[in-house]
């Protein structure tokens, strides 16, 4: 699996050995992953949207410090009510008070710089105006996802390619794209050989999209969506089982 560079375009190729790889990963975990449905931004209330952007900008360097909170249940609504829309929206300091409260719950590793993000997101039109949420306006599922994406960055001020990607796939809004995050690209340089680094990637907007292109094909010859792949990949990135379904998919269980 590479990215080559040709007469000013940008191509990612898979070959078959990569297909077949990609396909003994799918296989063996594909059954275990569910994904947001689809449309589901449609009864989200400002303050669920809200939480999954708190969310996305917290896992902004690193996704390991919002995993610990979601898995302590009561932390977690703890750390909701802390940072719901009327708790931010009466501080006289919005900056101040979420980054003590990201410290506090220990859910960055940049608790400053995600609290200038976040309520650089309350104040951006199109976003919130007032105490309305205006973010998915005129916004659709059934858009083509590239531009729904790339309208979403251009409202929110916080979104990248990768977040934005992950925030789509969280509320619904598509499940054509996919989060090219550290873990997920290292599966690729690790078991395919491929050749940019997550950095690389993010950077340059026809990289993320060659990338991005290229998988979607061959989703579309697994017949399973870009976003499960995603969540797929993601979900087990750290996980061994990820290497015996390379080498020795046949032992993999079926109740795992």
């Amino acid at each position: 699996m590479e990215t080559i560079y040709s007469k000013g375009s940008i191509r990612t190729l898979l070959d078959n050995t990569d297909r077949e790889i990609l396909g003994r990963i799918v296989r063996c975990f594909g059954q275990f992953v569910e994904v947001e449905p689809l449309a589901q931004y449609r009864t989200m209330t400002p303050d669920d949207v809200w939480l999954v952007l708190v969310g996305q900008v917290c896992v902004m360097g690193s996704a390991g410090h919002m995993e610990r909170l979601q898995s302590d249940d009561a932390m977690r609504e703890k750390f909701k009510d802390a940072v719901s829309l009327q708790v931010v929206g009466l501080q006289h300091n919005p900056v101040s008070y979420l980054e003590e409260t990201l410290r506090n719950f220990s859910v960055t590793r940049f608790p400053n710089r995600s609290a200038e993000r976040l309520v650089s997101v309350l104040q951006s039109l199109g976003v919130f105006q007032g105490s309305e949420l205006v973010l998915f306006e005129g916004l659709s599922h059934n858009s083509g996802a590239v531009q729904t994406r790339d309208e979403i960055i251009e409202r929110c001020p916080a979104f990248r390619l990768k977040s934005a990607s992950d925030f789509l796939i969280s509320v619904g809004l598509s499940h054509d794209v996919i989060a090219l995050d550290t873990r997920v690209v290292g599966i690729m340089q690790k078991y395919l050989g491929y050749n940019l680094t997550p950095e690389r990637i993010q950077s340059h907007r026809g990289v993320y999209l060659s990338l991005e292109a290229a998988l979607r094909e061959f989703c579309r010859e697994q017949n399973i969506s870009l976003a499960l792949l995603d969540r797929l990949l993601f979900r087990f990135s750290n996980l061994g089982a990820i290497e015996l379904a390379v080498k020795h998919p046949e032992l993999i269980r079926s109740d795992l």
